[in-house]
């Protein structure tokens, strides 16, 4: 391991963003941190699909985990806190087409040939990528602020689409808290826990989601108390 884990504390870990992010409204920090910890210790190639739990495969992660060893296992990280740093919400297109003026350039090995840009390897896409804005985006965790530092410096981007310029990180900062808000803020939940982890009898929202990364993953998703 390039850093070795010394303590968990209270932390607000910000993104202060050039471009808008190709993501959901949560956002979450653990997955981009999960991200960087399987790069770290197995290498990009890998880290594409990281997959299973990280522990099992040796990945430490800088990040308490609440309820370890069991099914419904989490790390205490809140997911991005969208308002009001969702300044708002947009539509653009990413595209795909073949130049046809160039097509008597292909070697159809003799044959005569046709390129199709309805199906198959030439077919042509305009598809919609939805994106939100913000200046900076905002999360809390019981996290070590030296392994957070660490993953989070090589960290340029953030969503999806990055190829494509979204989600751009100007830089990242982690500033000390007093109180732990990765799970709850003032009476209110800035991630979505197991429905045991709710106490009282107050109505909330249940939504089918992951609750660790990779996010994907079926068994990492079950019925969840949402923010």
């Amino acid at each position: 391991m390039s850093w070795r884990r010394s303590r968990f504390e209270p932390l607000k870990v910000t993104a202060h963003l050039r471009t808008g992010v190709v993501a959901d409204q949560w956002l979450p920090l653990d997955g981009i941190l999960l991200y960087q910890a399987c790069r770290d210790a197995f290498g990009p190639q890998l880290a594409t699909l990281p997959g299973g739990s990280p522990e099992k495969q040796g990945v430490e992660m800088p990040l308490l985990i609440i309820h370890p060893g069991e099914p419904d296992w989490y790390y205490a990280c809140s997911w991005a806190q969208p308002q009001p740093w969702w300044l708002a919400e947009g539509k653009d297109y990413w595209n795909k087409r073949f130049d046809v003026q160039f097509a008597d350039l292909i070697d159809f090995k003799g044959r005569r040939g046709k390129v199709m840009i309805e199906q198959g390897r030439y077919k042509a896409y305009h598809m919609p990528v939805f994106y939100r804005v913000a200046k900076q985006v905002e999360w809390y965790c019981m996290g070590d602020p030296r392994g957070l530092r660490f993953f989070l410096s090589t960290v340029t981007h953030i969503g999806k689409k990055i190829s494509q310029g979204w989600g751009r990180v100007i830089r990242w900062e982690i500033e000390p808290l007093t109180e732990d808000w990765s799970v709850r803020r003032e009476g209110k939940r800035t991630r979505g826990v197991p429905v045991r982890d709710v106490a009282g009898n107050r109505p909330f929202n249940v939504i089918y989601y992951g609750i660790r990364p990779s996010y994907y993953r079926k068994e990492n998703q079950m019925p969840l108390a949402m923010p």
